[in-house]
C-alpha cells in the first residue's frame, strides 16, 4: 500500500508542477505585453508598482513566474530597483489569492476547467485565446493534481507511521521550517507546497504548529526560482532575486522567533485546516508588504552597493541580456532584445560624441574608436538578429510578432546610423587629417550645431523607444522637417562660401556636403524609430 501510495503522491506532484508551469506559460503569453504595459504606466511611482505586481500575479497564478519574468524579461526601460522590490512584494500578496481559492473544495470543478481550457487551446486559432486556453487548461491539471493529492492524503491518514511523523512536526517548528524551505526549493514553487500542505491539512494530519513553520520554509524556500532566472544575467537580475530572497528570509525568521515565543495556548485556539495554510500564507506576505514596502529604497541601496554592475566583462559587440535559455518565453525573450537595443543605441552615441569631438578638434585618435564601435555595432546587430529569427520559429501572437518585426527595423536604423558615422568619418576627416586641413570657421560652427542638433534628435528618439512615449515619437517626427529645412541652409550657406572662394571651404567641400548628406540621412533614421514607437502603442 505504501508503495502505491509514494506513486500516487509522486504522480499528483508532477501533474501539479506541470500544471503551475503551463498556467504561467499560457497567460504569460497571453497578458505579458498587458503586464509590460502596466510596469510602464508606473513609472516612479512604487505604490502603483506594487500595484501591478499583484495584478501579475493574479494573472499568472503565480508569484515565481512574474518574479522570474521580471528578472529575464530585463524591461526595456531599466526599472529602478526599489520600483522592482516594490513589484516583488505586490506579486507575493497577489499570489496568495490563488492559494486562498484552493483552500476551497473547487478541485470538484477540474474536469470542467480542463474541458474550457482544452477547447480554448484546440480551437481558439493561434492569437491570446489559444494562448489562454492553455492557461485554463493548466490550471485544470492543478486542480485535478489536488484532487489527486487529496485522496492520497486520507491514505496517509490510515498509515499510523506517517500520521505520527507528521504530528511529531508540530514540537518541531524549526526542522519544519527546513523541510517546507527544502520542498519548495526542490520544486522551484512555493505555490506547489502550499498546495500540498492544503491538501495534508484537510485530513487533520497537520497541526498549526506544523503549518505554520512550513508555510515560513516554503515561502523562503520559493524564491530559488528567481535564483535560477537571475543566473547568467546582468547584476540587475542577481540584484531582484536577493532582494526577494532576503526579504523572505528576514520576516520568515522574525516570524519563527515569534512562534517560538508563542504560548502553547495559541497553537490550540488555531483551527488546523486547509484555510490556516492559505490564511497563514496570505497574513505572511501581507506583513511583508507592510515592513519592506516603507524601506525598498534603502534595501535597493545596499543591493546596488553589494552587487555593483561589472565593467568591461564582455565584449561590446558580444549580447549581454540575450539568452536563449528564455526563448520559449517570448515576452521574456523581447524584453532581453530590447534591453540589447538600448545597449546598441548607447554604443552609438558614443560613436557620435567622437565623430563631434573628431570635427570640432580634429582628433585623429578618435576616428579608430569610431571604426573599432562600428564593428561591435555590426556584430551585435547579427547577434539580434539571429536570436528573434530564432525567436520567430516558435509560437508567437500577433503582438509579439509585429514587436519582433518591429525591433529587426529598429536594430537595422541604428546599424545604418552607425554605418553613416563611421563611413563620413573615415572616409573624409581621416584625409583631411592627413593633409593638415581644417573647415573654415563659420563652416566647423555650422557643422557643430547642426551634428548637435542631429544628436539631440538621436537621443529623443532613442527616449521615445525606451518610454514608449507616444507623444516623444510625434515631436521627433516634427524636429526632423525642421532639420531637413536647417540641412538646405547650412549647404546654401557653405555654397555662398564657395563662390567667396574661401579657401578653407574649398579644400573641405566634399567632406563639408558629405557630412551634412550622412547627418541628414540620421534624421531620416530617428525618425524611422519614432515611427516604430507609434506602431508598438498602436
Amino acid at each position: 500500500m505504501i508503495d502505491l501510495l509514494l506513486l500516487q503522491v509522486i504522480g499528483g506532484v508532477f501533474l501539479l508542477l506541470y500544471g503551475i508551469r503551463l498556467t504561467g506559460q499560457g497567460f504569460e503569453l497571453a497578458f505579458s505585453s498587458a503586464i509590460d504595459r502596466a510596469w510602464s504606466s508606473a513609472g516612479e511611482s512604487r505604490a502603483r508598482a506594487f500595484l501591478a505586481g499583484a495584478a501579475g500575479t493574479a494573472v499568472l497564478q503565480s508569484s515565481g513566474a512574474l518574479v522570474t519574468l521580471l528578472i529575464s524579461f530585463g524591461h526595456v526601460a531599466t526599472l529602478p530597483l526599489a520600483k522592482s522590490l516594490a513589484i516583488v512584494l505586490g506579486a507575493d500578496l497577489g499570489a496568495t489569492l490563488t492559494v486562498q481559492v484552493l483552500s476551497f473544495r473547487i478541485y470538484l470543478a477540474a474536469f470542467p476547467v480542463i474541458s474550457a481550457g482544452a477547447a480554448l487551446f484546440l480551437w481558439g486559432g493561434k492569437g491570446k485565446a489559444r494562448a489562454a486556453g492553455e492557461g485554463v487548461l493548466g490550471f485544470g491539471f492543478v486542480l485535478l493534481s489536488l484532487r489527486f493529492l487529496a485522496g492520497a492524503a486520507a491514505d496517509v491518514g490510515r498509515i499510523d507511521g506517517l500520521r505520527i511523523l507528521m504530528a511529531e512536526l508540530s514540537g518541531a517548528p524549526f526542522t519544519g521550517f527546513m523541510a517546507g524551505a527544502f520542498l519548495a526549493a526542490l520544486l522551484q514553487s512555493g505555490t506547489a507546497v502550499m498546495i500540498l500542505l492544503i491538501a495534508f491539512a484537510r485530513e487533520g494530519l497537520l497541526g498549526p504548529g506544523a503549518i505554520l513553520p512550513l508555510v515560513l520554509g516554503a515561502n523562503v524556500g520559493g524564491t530559488s526560482a528567481a535564483f535560477v532566472a537571475a543566473s547568467g544575467l546582468a547584476a540587475e537580475g542577481r540584484r531582484i532575486a536577493w532582494g526577494h530572497f532576503g526579504m523572505k528570509a528576514a520576516g520568515a525568521l522574525l516570524f519563527l522567533f515569534a512562534l517560538a515565543l508563542a504560548p502553547r495556548s495559541l497553537h490550540a485556539a488555531l483551527r488546523s485546516d486547509a484555510h490556516l495554510v492559505a490564511h497563514a500564507h496570505t497574513l505572511f506576505n501581507l506583513a511583508l508588504a507592510v515592513l519592506f514596502f516603507p524601506l525598498t529604497g534603502r534595501i535597493a541601496a545596499v543591493l546596488e552597493g553589494a552587487f555593483p554592475a561589472p565593467r568591461g566583462s564582455v565584449p561590446r559587440g558580444k549580447p549581454v541580456y540575450l539568452d536563449r535559455a528564455h526563448l520559449p518565453v517570448a515576452g521574456a525573450a523581447l524584453g532581453q532584445v530590447a534591453r540589447e537595443i538600448v545597449r546598441m543605441a548607447d554604443m552609438i552615441q558614443e560613436m557620435h560624441d567622437d565623430a563631434v569631438e573628431v570635427i570640432c578638434q580634429g582628433d585623429a585618435e578618435r576616428i579608430g574608436r569610431i571604426e573599432r564601435m562600428d564593428d561591435d555595432v555590426d556584430e551585435l546587430t547579427r547577434e539580434i538578429k539571429v536570436f528573434l529569427s530564432d525567436l520567430g520559429q516558435r509560437s508567437l501572437d500577433s503582438a509579439q510578432t509585429q514587436r519582433s518585426v518591429e525591433y529587426i527595423g529598429i536594430v537595422t536604423d541604428l546599424e545604418n546610423i552607425g554605418d553613416f558615422i563611421e563611413r563620413t568619418i573615415t572616409e573624409h576627416l581621416r584625409r583631411l587629417s592627413e593633409r593638415k586641413q581644417s573647415f573654415s570657421e563659420e563652416g566647423g560652427r555650422e557643422l557643430q550645431a547642426y551634428l548637435t542638433e542631429v544628436g539631440s534628435l538621436y537621443r529623443e528618439s532613442v527616449s521615445a523607444f525606451i518610454t514608449r512615449d507616444s507623444n516623444a515619437a510625434r515631436i521627433v517626427l516634427e524636429r526632423r522637417k525642421e532639420i531637413g529645412a536647417r540641412e538646405r541652409a547650412l549647404r546654401a550657406a557653405h555654397i555662398r562660401r564657395l563662390h567667396r572662394a574661401t579657401p578653407e571651404s574649398l579644400e573641405t567641400s566634399a567632406a563639408h556636403m558629405d557630412i551634412l548628406s550622412a547627418w541628414k540621412g540620421i534624421a531620416a533614421h530617428c525618425a524611422a524609430i519614432a515611427r516604430a514607437v507609434l506602431q508598438m502603442k498602436d
